[in-house]
């Protein structure tokens, strides 16, 4: 006895295998010898033709096989659906909202949605299991009262909140590229605006104290007060000043022929930001007594209790 036969347009072998292994799991009735799955192409060649039907094993209830099966393919599909099919599903709606001007920037928005949907943290996670939770409950409303099923024409017509909360993603994907964009022309302007600055100061010490704040010292190690921001880049950058835009706007200001960046976290963004804008200009230090001060200041006090 055939329970369903579902359709999947042709998207190659690996996608395919793919999408098997997600329904034939290790707790699917398949799986336990409780159901049997046929696979072949569609004589139209529109795609794959999956069939499952009972496998007539003596004294086997065939509708709790069938409520099995069900639940496998509610399970399965929604999981393909969502960690497989999802950044193409959501790259499909990019294309029909934007007009991109290089096949370049619809990577670029891509990748942003991509990095949204299948983030590591725990919100995005969080998100995840909604979204499949959704899909998978829609689909077991569905397969209770129907026998076929094609994917892409059930995602299309049946999951409009889904494709709604897709929309919204690509939105989102979009404004942070726009963003991203505007701080990268942002940071080629500084970059061009330095190149030709004379230099004004022989060296500045910056001491990277707690994520973005420093403290500005001259080559003496005399504490520098820094000229009053907000003329040089609030003239180049219609915002707000942070933290970020004042450091780089009072060395700026002061032109210094050379930049120690005392730091115990040279990967954070802001120490990144300043040696992108003021290139060669710019040594990082990690070894000297300000550094290692640093870092003592920076350990977590239980990690000093038990190295004392």
């Amino acid at each position: 006895m055939d329970f369903f036969s579902l359709h999947m347009a042709t998207r190659g072998l690996p996608t395919e295998r793919r999408f098997l292994d997600y329904i034939c799991d290790e707790e699917s009735a398949v799986h336990k010898g409780a159901a049997r799955i046929k696979t072949h192409y569609a004589p139209d060649g529109s795609g794959l033709l999956v069939v499952l039907s009972a496998t007539g094993k003596e004294g086997t209830n065939t509708d709790e096989v069938r409520r099995q099966v069900i639940e496998d393919l509610a399970r399965g599909i929604s999981r393909f659906i969502v960690e497989a099919k999802e950044v193409e599903l959501a790259g499909g709606e990019a294309s029909k909202r934007y007009r991109f001007s290089s096949r370049e920037e619809e990577e670029a928005v891509a990748g942003f949605c991509a990095k949204m949907l299948s983030g590591e943290e725990e919100g995005d996670r969080a998100a995840q299991r909604y979204r499949m939770n959704e899909i998978r409950t829609a689909l077991a409303s569905y397969l209770e009262e129907a026998r076929y099923l094609d994917i892409d024409g059930f995602i299309e017509f049946r999951l409009k909140a889904y494709k709604d909360k897709l929309r919204e993603m690509v939105d989102l994907a979009m404004e942070e590229y726009l963003l991203d964009q505007q701080y990268e022309e942002f940071i080629h302007l500084l970059q061009y605006f330095v190149h030709f600055q004379e230099p004004l100061t022989p060296l500045v010490h910056l001491i990277h104290k707690d994520d973005q704040e420093f403290g500005m010292y001259n080559e003496q190690f005399a504490k520098i007060t820094p000229p009053s921001v907000g003329g040089v880049i609030a003239q180049m950058a219609d915002q707000e000043m942070e933290m970020e835009d004042m450091v780089v706007s009072a060395l700026i200001s002061l032109s210094p022929q050379r930049i120690h960046i005392h730091t115990s976290r040279p990967e954070a963004q802001i120490i990144a930001t300043i040696t992108r804008i003021f290139g060669e200009r710019v040594q990082l230090c990690l070894q000297c007594a300000h550094c290692i001060s640093l870092s003592k200041e920076s350990r977590p006090k239980n990690q000093e209790t038990s190295g004392s």
